[in-house]
């Protein structure tokens, strides 16, 4: 079960990354679950992706803007190696570091 709700999460996660709008029924029906595991999905990828509700008429799931197709793609391992580079770095290419990161990485409101 476990291993259900993770690629479940992951798939949301994927469809709200590229941009989609997704809604509890249409999540209930595609998985055959109840809308309060729906709920509880979109809960848990709230905790790292900012995840913004609309009620009512055309409501939904969606991903605030400014988070990227690919965030959250960065292994932790490569994470910390850009982190290390952006500091050893000039004005001009620790720009290009951090925005890397804030591309690719995970989703942090701004970045410095």
């Amino acid at each position: 079960m476990k291993d259900n709700a993770f690629q479940r999460r992951r798939d949301i996660e994927r469809m709200l990354l590229s941009g989609k709008k997704l809604t509890t029924s249409e999540m209930m029906k595609m998985y055959g679950v109840g809308r309060k595991a729906i709920r509880r999905d979109f809960d848990i990828i709230g905790e790292e992706l900012p995840v913004i509700t609309k009620q009512g008429y055309d409501g939904g799931y969606l991903l605030a803007d400014g988070v990227g197709q690919h965030q959250n793609t960065l292994t932790q391992e490569q994470l910390e190696c850009l982190e290390k580079v952006a500091v050893t770095c000039g004005s001009d290419d620790r720009k290009i570091v951090l925005s890397i990161i804030h591309e690719f990485g995970p989703y942090c409101g701004s970045f410095t």
